[in-house]
Parts: C-alpha cells; sequence; structure tokens
C-alpha cells in the first residue's frame, strides 16, 4: 500500500506584510497583526489556500493562451488538490457543462514561524516565568516581529478626512512554514502543478495590491524541496 505523502510550504517574506487579524489593539494599532497566545505571528491556513487557489488560476489562465490540452491538465489538477465549486468551474473551465462541486485532496495549515524557534522562546518564557523574572511577554513578540505602519483609511475607493489609521505590519526576512497533508495520494503531475503553484506565489496577506507582502515561496515533499523554474 502507497503511503500518503506528507510536505510543507515554505515562504519567506522579501518585505513588510499585513497579517490582519481584524482586531483593534487598544491605543496602540487599529488593524493588529494575527497572533497566537504567545505573541507569534502566522497567516491562516484558509487564507493561504484561497491565495494559493488565486494563484493556480491566475497560471491555468495563462496555459490556456497557448495550450488547451496542457491547460485541462492543469485545471484537473486544481481540482483534485484543491476542489472546485460550481461558480469556478464556469468561469475558469466554461468548456465543461458540468456544474458541480468537488472536494480537494489537500489539506494546509496555518503559516507559522519554525518550530523550533518558537520552542527556545517558549522555553525561555517558561524559565522566566519560574525563576519569577519576566523578562518576555507576548507584547515584545509582537513588536520583534512587526512595525507599525500609517495609512490614509479609504471608503469607496476615497480618502477619507482626517483619517489616518495605523497597522501592524509584518517584518521582511522571516521565514514561515505551513504543513501539507494528503487525504489520497496525488500523482507526481499533481505535485508537479502544485509545485509550480507555490514557486509562482510572489504576494501574500492583506494590501497585497498596496506594494505589501511579496514573498519567495517553495515546496518540500517527504523532506525534499521539489524543484523548478517557477513563473
Amino acid at each position: 500500500m502507497t503511503s500518503l505523502p506528507t510536505g510543507k510550504i515554505e515562504v519567506r517574506l522579501l518585505s513588510e506584510a499585513i497579517f490582519a487579524s481584524g482586531e483593534k489593539e487598544s491605543h496602540l494599532v487599529h488593524s493588529r497583526a494575527l497572533t497566537d497566545q504567545y505573541g507569534f505571528v502566522y497567516f491562516h491556513a484558509k487564507s493561504l489556500k484561497g491565495q494559493l487557489k488565486r494563484q493556480a488560476f491566475w497560471l491555468l489562465e495563462r496555459y490556456r493562451c497557448f495550450d488547451m490540452a496542457i491547460a485541462m491538465q492543469f485545471f484537473n489538477s486544481i481540482e483534485r488538490l484543491f476542489g472546485i465549486n460550481g461558480n469556478e468551474r464556469s468561469i475558469h473551465w466554461p468548456e465543461s457543462k458540468e456544474r458541480y462541486a468537488s472536494q480537494g485532496i489537500m489539506r494546509l495549515g496555518a503559516l507559522e514561524l519554525p518550530a523550533d524557534v518558537k520552542r527556545h522562546f517558549l522555553q525561555m518564557m517558561q524559565e522566566d516565568k519560574d525563576d519569577e523574572y519576566y523578562s518576555l511577554s507576548p507584547h515584545d513578540f509582537i513588536a520583534a516581529q512587526t512595525y507599525i505602519r500609517s495609512g490614509i483609511e479609504l471608503e469607496k475607493g476615497k480618502a477619507k478626512d482626517k483619517r489616518l489609521v495605523t497597522y501592524h505590519t509584518v517584518r521582511e526576512d522571516l521565514v514561515f512554514y505551513s504543513p501539507v497533508t494528503f487525504e489520497s495520494v496525488p500523482s507526481k503531475e499533481e505535485l508537479d502543478h502544485l509545485n509550480r503553484i507555490v514557486r509562482s506565489l510572489d504576494r501574500i496577506g492583506a494590501g497585497i495590491h498596496r506594494g505589501h507582502g511579496e514573498v519567495e515561496a517553495r515546496l518540500f515533499i517527504n523532506g525534499t524541496e521539489m524543484a523548478g523554474e517557477g513563473k
């Protein structure tokens, strides 16, 4: 019996990125970074999968321009990995008369800092607690991973009068990982297509159209990086 592969996606920030939580930080920022209870920044698995799927559809349109046979193979990989709903099928593969939804076999975890890095700082926090010396706090971790930036608040595409907002951006050069699992065995072609999708990802987070969130992404399967040319 063939065992299911496991993998991870590595995302390195090449510029500041917005991992917005949708919450305010009292007397600090209007939009705080998404963090866990200890103050470690992370990016939602659902948001990551959505941005990868959006990138997949972007690549699909490129394939459609020069080779419909390859485009069909790529679309089939998108459907099997990510799943497709009826609306997506009608938009991205209108040649099909079917409008049924299908579930994908791929599951992603949240993008988080490396486990050994988190473990190291959590151990430091525990040692401080044991010694009754609180040198590190979640707010310290947030400050170490983010900047506080400001900008003009928009309403219907126009600047609000005298509305300056502040928000967290995650610092460039930080590296995050998302675990990748499968509910059934993907084919080599499907993994190759997933690798191309991951490597073509160049932006992530909120505010990606305002120049934030430039990234470099790589895919590892069973501990080995998948090679490829990316875009």
